[in-house]
């Protein structure tokens, strides 16, 4: 049904007219100044994903709206996960028990769900690596995915992450940070390099820290935060190590050679030389990271590590503080060749969805520049959608200048970082104890380490 009205009354009723739109019906058409009424006929259930955590969340509901607005005849039925199962105290378990329901089941509520990096407790707790093929739809049978995908997320490494297919689209992308407080360095009195820090920078920085929680002992800082429940301080010896090896393809081979035995010696023997200035305070044996995410924001910590997303998270905590908060490059022996990035994927589509199409028509109109843009500019992120601007992109605060450098210096030469012992011996070594911790525990010597580490090896 369609009736021309006066510009004056459509201004005057339109916002009651979205408000109702909401239920049973939208109505829109300001550009031909008519009233349209379309029925809706379909209903996307979508699990959502960042609730809370700045400009992500934005870029959820605001990428829905959208959606819904340009088609009138689909509701979208957006929640998310702390609204339906999330569990903050057992986060993966939660998710994990939310997915196996979701794929399994023959009838479902839900059209997409939230996937993340969760291809290995499924596959454990089916007792099936190819699940992803038989529950979820592959999006690289559609040209137009394809199309607005970058190649390196199409590639047969990538595929081979969900077992040979592709269960959505890669709009997260990340680069690694070593973050710090620039307020905390002018209260050490140090200035910190955002690019190109040394070792012997980092020592510096880790000594200053040191020397003044000695004379403070009522106002301490901690120089390196760490928590048992996501440890990721391990990226820096990682690195150090990578900073010896002359490419990537080197990184990652699967060959224990004595060039790669000597660089984690080398290596070692620095976590050594730090261990005098207490790093890591012994309370990240007991320290949440979901309760405790305020430290860096408060000033308690000099330096944070993780991903370029907890720009979003700190922003969504304290837009004022987070502008205290500087990602920077890691430290090295030398000039890195490589660097800690990569695309992460968000939403999947079961087989079984009782909307699949529409969902799947939902996540398609994402693989867009327009999306690539958006993201970029809400989350200072990059993505793995194709775009005109495929990083935060014009270097108007530290984060774009972060994005943009690590982009401009490495492109597509990159690593998805492992948490485990991989990179540095292979997959046969992957949970060996490579002993940098209690090196730089001071618990033992470099030496002594590195006899352990050569005897338990495999070859």
């Amino acid at each position: 049904m369609k009736r021309k009205i006066d510009t004056h009354i459509f201004l005057l009723v339109l916002p009651l007219l979205l408000l109702m739109g909401c239920n049973r019906y939208q109505y829109i058409d300001i550009k031909s100044n008519q009233l349209n009424i379309v029925k809706q006929t379909k209903t996307i259930n979508m699990i959502g994903h960042w609730k809370g955590e700045g400009d992500r969340e934005k870029f959820v509901t605001n990428t829905v709206l959208d959606y819904g607005f340009k088609n009138q005849e689909i509701k979208i039925n957006l929640k998310f996960p702390e609204e339906v199962y999330f569990d903050n105290l057992n986060r993966e378990k939660s998710e994990v028990n939310f997915l196996l329901n979701m794929i399994t089941q023959d009838s479902i509520d839900w059209d997409i769900i939230k996937l993340n990096d969760l291809y290995q407790p499924i596959s454990e707790a089916l007792n099936d690596p190819n699940w992803p093929k038989k529950y979820l739809v592959d999006f690289s049978e559609y040209p137009e995915f394809r199309e607005g995908s970058l190649p390196e997320t199409l590639s047969d490494e990538t595929k081979a992450e969900w077992n040979g297919i592709i269960p959505g689209p890669y709009i997260e992308g990340q680069y690694w940070a070593l973050w710090y407080n620039k307020k905390v360095a002018e209260k050490l009195g140090i200035e910190i390099k955002q690019f190109g820090m040394t070792f012997n920078d980092f020592a510096g920085y880790l000594k200053a820290c040191n020397d003044y929680n000695l004379q403070h002992s009522e106002d301490k800082i901690i120089p390196l935060y760490e928590s048992y429940v996501w440890e990721t301080t391990n990226i820096i010896p990682l690195m150090l190590f990578a900073s010896l090896l002359d490419n990537k393809e080197e990184f990652v081979s699967k060959k224990i050679t004595q060039k790669r035995l000597d660089a984690w010696g080398k290596t070692l023997e620095a976590m050594e030389q730090i261990a005098p200035y207490h790093p890591v305070d012994p309370s990240w044996k007991t320290t949440e990271w979901s309760s405790t995410q305020k430290m860096m924001l408060d000033g308690e910590c000099l330096f944070y590590i993780n991903g370029s997303w907890m720009y979003n998270i700190w922003k969504g905590i304290d837009e004022q503080k987070v502008l205290d908060c500087v990602p920077a490059e890691f430290p090295c022996f030398q000039p890195h060749k490589y660097y800690p990035a990569g695309y992460q994927l968000t939403w999947a589509v079961p087989k079984n969805a009782r909307n699949k199409d529409e969902a799947v028509k939902l996540l398609l109109s994402m693989t867009k520049p327009a999306t690539a843009e958006i993201w970029g500019r809400y989350t200072k992120c990059p993505t793995g959608i194709k775009g005109n601007l495929s990083n935060a992109a014009l270097g108007t605060d530290q984060f774009e200048v972060y994005s943009n450098y690590i982009q401009q210096n490495f492109g597509k030469n990159h690593f998805k970082y492992s948490y485990n012992s991989t990179w540095v011996l292979n997959d046969k070594n992957a949970e060996l104890n490579l002993r940098y911790r209690e090196v730089m525990d001071g618990e033992m010597t470099a030496p002594e380490a590195m006899k352990m580490i050569k005897r338990e090896v495999k070859q």
